[in-house]
């Protein structure tokens, strides 16, 4: 091919690769000896665009569309023309301007050509006749590095290597792309410094094929060097800092580890500023410089909730994030409610003795006057989390309880240990307002002691899951399914609160607290030893603060270990609101029982609490 063709094949690609700042002055020039107003609009000429010409993809007719710049219904930049010969003028301007769209997704062997025409009643129709022309593939795209000429550890010599397919389009995007690509592909193999340098792209127009090369200085290749960690007036350990960051001292410098240790450090929650960067090399090693700023360790929480049926409540805790200098976690808790008085510590100590296992320990008194009994516990446990991948957690611990409980059975003390095996799975999108995701969580816990001073054993099962669909946008479907057996000889045997229940605010709603399931001859709710729930949800969010839900729910306890078939579901369905918050939305429903019971279900009932029903 001429040299002169090659040349000027050159210069096209290199101004699509740059097209915003070419773009930019070229406008600037055409218009400097215009004078434009917006003050007399009335002026203007009226026509119309169209763009015409084969088997032109969508994606690109919208990109010639968007690069005009002679456009009818245009509300700012340049006005309307206001003659024809300045139509016609800016008609050919905006050839360049789609050429460099055309270019930009490699046809650079394209045309266009602009013409106004008049049609009937004097309206003008400017036409931008087009010729694609073949798509110009990439046949070469190389590295080179002017301080290794023969290559060097970590150094790619072709964007192959970095996944580029054959016979791919030379497209500015892809250009761009793979050169970001080799760039960070340095900064992760022990060139921190690595930068590009120039880029020289050739066309070959006969052939329609593309030679990319990028000029790159690389700079000096490192290894890591020790942690250097400043955290003024902090109390975090400067030895749990190198304990959760992903550099090792010693190894390959990769800007992917510095990134991921400051995810690691920031998934603590214990710093509000983060700064890792470099500090002066030591022999071919260099060292990272950790600067942190600690956040308050210290929150106060208060809440409050109200139903019909459960009556009012508040809720109180202290959470200290970091007391012991390694993230350990120490949460004191009161809840005061006209059923239930309850106060709590649960400690968690993470990266216990490997980073992915926390240690959990956790303590309960408790005092619970409920329709169907009365019970006073205490309960203590110790377990071990762990973090199996992104999605799924699972524990493993040891509880003990002490109980006394009053019903329709008398008063009886117990004396129990369990064994909790959990596994969580998660991949909702929030935690208290989900609108794609699941969740799902295993229970299984044996336990064995004594029921009233006699032994005694049973072991509790439950799964629940729920699922979160978002069709469009502002309305979400949720959905919610429970199940539970324990294997048990006696509801007796069984301490009131380790039953199931099921009626209320986050169960089945439109019933009262615990009353979906057998009622003792005072109809009061006694529990059971099986429960089975199904939830359903339409949300919507009318506003940027107010959302609207209507669900149905249905439930229920049963006496025996398996659900029984004879007894239905009871049903309940309702309307809420909900007012969105920085820390999640405001529920209010009210819901009515679709199987009332005489005498024993309320005609509706309304629940306010913070957080989706589920």
């Amino acid at each position: 091919m001429p040299a002169a063709i090659k040349h000027f094949a050159i210069a096209v690609l290199l101004a699509a690769l740059a097209a915003a700042p070419a773009y930019a002055e070229e406008t600037a020039e055409s218009g400097a000896g215009d004078t434009y107003s917006w003050e007399q609009p009335e002026t203007a000429i009226a026509f119309t665009t169209r763009i015409e010409g084969r088997r032109i993809p969508d994606y690109l007719r919208d990109l010639m569309k968007n690069a005009r710049m002679l456009r009818p219904d245009a509300e700012d930049g340049v006005p309307p023309p206001t003659t024809l010969a300045q139509l016609r003028r800016r008609a050919k301007e905006d050839e360049s301007h789609l050429k460099e769209a055309m270019r930009s997704e490699a046809y650079y062997n394209g045309s266009v050509s602009a013409s106004v025409r008049q049609g009937q009643g004097g309206a003008f129709e400017v036409v931008y006749l087009v010729t694609l022309g073949p798509r110009t593939m990439i046949r070469n795209f190389t590295m080179q590095y002017g301080e290794y000429p023969d290559g060097g550890p970590g150094l790619v010599e072709s964007a192959t290597e970095l996944g580029l397919q054959p016979e791919r389009a030379a497209t500015a995007q892809r250009v761009i792309d793979f050169t970001q690509k080799a760039i960070a592909h340095l900064h992760n193999h022990g060139y921190p410094d690595a930068a590009l340098d120039r880029r020289r792209v050739i066309v070959d127009l006969s052939a329609s094929r593309a030679d990319v090369t990028l000029f790159i200085a690389a700079g000096e290749r490192y290894l890591f060097g020790p942690l250097l960690v400043e955290n003024e007036g902090g109390r975090t350990y400067p030895d749990y800092v190198r304990q959760l960051a992903e550099i090792v001292p010693g190894t390959v410098y990769s800007r992917a580890q510095v990134d991921a240790t400051a995810d690691a450090l920031r998934a603590t929650g214990l710093f509000s500023g983060i700064d890792i960067s470099p500090a002066q090399a030591e022999g071919g090693a260099l060292p990272q410089r950790i600067e942190l700023t600690e956040r308050e360790a210290r929150t106060v929480r208060l809440g409050v909730k109200w139903s019909t049926s459960e009556g009012a409540g508040v809720t109180g805790s202290w959470e200290h994030r970091n007391l012991l200098g390694r993230a350990e976690k120490l949460t004191l808790a009161l809840s005061i409610a006209e059923i239930e008085q309850a106060a709590t510590a649960d400690f968690r100590k993470p990266d216990f003795l490997r980073p992915d296992q926390s240690l959990l320990a956790a303590i309960e008194i408790a005092h619970e006057d409920s329709e169907g009994y009365k019970e006073d516990r205490i309960k203590t446990g110790i377990s071990l989390e762990r973090v199996l991948n992104e999605t799924w957690t699972g524990s493993l611990g040891v509880t003990f309880q002490l109980s006394e409980t009053e019903d329709m059975n008398g008063r009886i003390g117990h004396r129990l240990f369990g064994v909790p095996v959990t596994l969580k799975y998660d991949t909702a999108d929030d935690l208290l307002d989900p609108t794609g995701g699941l969740r799902a969580l295993l229970q299984g816990t044996p336990y064995f002691g004594t029921s009233d001073e006699t032994a005694t054993a049973f072991t509790k099962l439950e799964g629940t899951a729920s699922t979160y669909l978002t069709p469009a946008e502002d309305i979400t479907f949720a959905f919610r399914g429970r199940y539970g057996m324990i294997a048990a000889g006696d509801t007796a045997d069984v301490p009131g609160s380790t039953r199931f229940h099921a009626g209320g605010g986050g169960s089945v709603r439109g019933y009262g607290y615990q009353m979906a399931g057998p009622l003792d001859a005072n109809d009061d709710p006694t529990g059971g030893r099986s429960v089975l729930e199904a939830n359903a949800e339409a949300r919507w969010r009318a506003f940027e603060d107010i959302g609207l839900v209507a669900f149905i729910d249905g439930g229920q306890a049963f006496e025996n270990p398996v659900p029984s078939l004879s007894d239905p579901l009871l049903w309940g369905a309702g309307l809420g609101l909900r007012y969105y918050t920085p820390i999640g939305p405001v529920r209010a429903d009210v819901a009515i029982p679709l199987n009332r019971r005489r005498g024993v279900d309320d005609a509706f009932q309304i629940y306010v609490s913070l957080g989706q029903a589920f």
